[in-house]
């Protein structure tokens, strides 16, 4: 049996970056990974034998469409549905992901350090977390993520710089 837990940390972080704010109050995003890796299991004659980053390519895809078909089901109306609507959600992550033109060895580099990411972002404490999400991943100013928090400025600006700094030790470590 193929272990797709592995990949859950990088499905949810897309997922959490993926899914439109209005439909947040209706489904958790870890329903939509869970639902996505059992899909995964039950495409596994197709993974067996794949490298990791092809495994994770097939399951950001089903993850993508079962992300239209929620959208859909919760869409209050066809503007919640456009394009510019849906690419808001996540440009920033977008961004992060292999380009096309790049090589099978890029993309599969590109891949296994965004799953690494996704790991250490899930292993930060919870206010290191949420700042590093909002700073970098929302393009939120420091000022606007203190006054969200409740917090100083000087405060945000410990906890990123913390938090910056565990994950740089994480990143740059080599893979065991």
């Amino acid at each position: 049996m193929i272990d797709l837990t592995r990949h859950e940390p990088a499905l949810l972080l897309w997922a959490n970056y993926q899914l439109p704010g209005w439909v947040r109050g209706k489904l958790d995003p870890a329903d939509l990974v869970q639902q996505t890796l059992l899909e995964g299991l039950a495409a596994e004659e197709k993974l067996v034998g794949r490298p990791d980053h092809e495994i994770l390519r097939y399951l950001r895809r089903a993850l993508a469409n079962n992300l239209i078909d929620t959208a859909r089901k919760f869409a209050r109306n066809r503007d919640d549905l456009s394009p510019e609507a849906m690419a808001e959600s996540s440009i920033r992550l977008a961004d992060w992901l292999a380009a096309d033109h790049t090589s099978p060895s890029e993309r599969a580099d590109r891949n296994e350090r965004f799953a690494r990411l996704a790991v250490a972002l899930s292993e930060l404490p919870d206010r290191q977390r949420v700042v590093v999400e909002m700073r970098y991943l929302r393009g939120m100013k420091v000022i606007d993520i203190a006054q969200f928090l409740g917090k100083s400025e000087g405060a945000v600006s410990i906890l990123l710089h913390r938090a910056v700094i565990a994950l740089r030790c994480v990143l740059t470590e080599p893979n065991t």
